[in-house]
């Protein structure tokens, strides 16, 4: 097949995945989900697609109320905003979002990461054709609280450039190391999804995995320098897992329970990954395997979890992420899961969401084994075996009979 009749399969399919997904109707808001274990809250309204966030923590100096803001992307518009938290404790509320004047030069905006360490935050983008001739897709460190009146081009620089566009790529920092990681979803052609290794300091960029199926979700483990990246539509549904010290794949998850894996964050122990579905219009949870090794890669290369729905209420959503603020009255603390919604058909939508869910005490680790345990008590159970109408002598020689179980 020629490459223009490709690219024209490869349109259609695209454009019929977006009439799709925007067809989803908005999902309520409940006080409390199922089971009671979270509770929700509107962070922000009016977004086209919110693709990805981050919670930045803040200079001491701007006071406890402000000690972190939230940094959305939204990719139908192009744009970066900032949400922060005005007030104390009952009295605080979300302010309203604040458009970043680096929007006003691109066209679309991914994936968003900041380091931790240093402070810096970056961005994926495709620019406008006014500002580079060639729209593929650059690596931006962004300004975070520029003043919004600001010249676009005084609040960011490129740092690297990759050899293809952006859609809803994910990207990840090494803090220690400073390197950024991008997850290229190859325009969902089947093994043409790619990672990327990007140094912000000389702007080299080299493919590290290739052969992926729509890479889309990235998020590092940065105690065990582990990187995972979702396959989002995947046949397996899989969570590639890297070694970034010794730069290898070395394991792969198929979490069972999902349908299209889009954004995830870790929980602060490493033992799970919570995650947007994005067309189960859910958030679920599974295992890393990391809490059952002995090491921190003593897993097996490949190995399956069952991943279980611990978020509902929402619609579409691309991506979730943890608070990032130690201050309990902050509306960024660490006990707070924060999600994105995509879905919107065009630019001109402005109903989808960012939503906080509250974690109960006992935070990811409680939720996880809690909903696990819920599911193993709502399953149904095996019916008793009932013994045909034999004597005592044969129902004894039928039990002698029975295979040990495992064999």
């Amino acid at each position: 097949m020629a490459a223009g009749a490709v690219c024209g399969v490869c349109a259609c399919c695209a454009l019929s995945f977006l009439v799709l997904i925007s067809c989803y109707a908005l999902q309520p808001l409940p006080d409390v989900l199922p089971g009671g274990l979270l509770k929700l809250f509107e962070v922000a309204t009016g977004f086209s697609w919110a693709e990805n966030l981050v919670c930045v923590r803040r200079n001491a100096s701007f006071g406890a109320q402000r000690s972190a803001s939230l940094f959305v992307t939204d990719n139908q518009r192009g744009e970066l905003l900032r949400i922060d938290w005005v007030g104390h404790e009952r009295s605080g509320r979300y302010a309203r979002p604040i458009l970043h004047p680096a929007s006003h030069d691109f066209s679309l905006m991914a994936g968003v990461a900041w380091n931790a360490r240093t402070g810096e935050l970056f961005v994926l983008a495709n620019p406008r054709p006014s500002v580079r001739e060639r729209e593929h897709c650059v690596v931006i460190s962004v300004d975070p609280f520029a003043q919004p009146d600001s010249p676009p081009a005084s609040t960011y620089s490129i740092v690297a450039t990759l050899d293809r566009r952006c859609l809803g790529d994910g990207l990840a920092v090494h803090d220690s190391s400073g390197e950024l990681y991008v997850a290229n979803q190859g325009a969902f052609v089947p093994r043409n999804g790619v990672v990327y290794r990007v140094d912000p300091r000389t702007g080299a960029v080299r493919a590290v995995i290739t052969g992926a199926f729509g890479t889309d979700g990235a998020f590092i483990d940065q105690k065990r320098a582990l990187l995972y990246i979702s396959e989002s539509l995947s046949p397996s549904h899989s969570v590639l897992v890297y070694d970034l010290r010794e730069s290898r794949l070395v394991g792969r998850i198929h979490p069972r329970g999902v349908t299209a894996l889009d954004d995830f964050t870790l929980s602060a122990d490493g033992h799970s990954i919570i995650a947007a579905d994005f067309l189960g219009n859910s958030g679920v949870g599974f295992s890393t395997g990391i809490g059952r090794a002995s090491s921190r890669l003593s897993w097996s290369r490949s190995h399956v979890e069952l991943a279980s729905a611990i978020i509902s209420g929402v619609t579409v959503p691309t991506s979730i992420r943890r608070g990032c603020s130690a201050d309990p009255t902050s509306g960024f603390n660490e006990e707070l899961l924060f999600v994105a919604e995509g879905g919107g058909l065009s630019e001109f939508s402005h109903d989808r969401r960012v939503l906080a869910f509250a974690l109960p005490p006992g935070g990811l680790g409680f939720l996880m084994r809690e909903t696990k345990a819920r599911e193993l008590a709502d399953r149904p159970r095996a019916a008793p075996m009932q013994w045909p109408s034999l004597g005592a002598s044969a129902r004894r020689a039928a039990a002698g009979r029975a295979e040990p179980a495992g064999t």
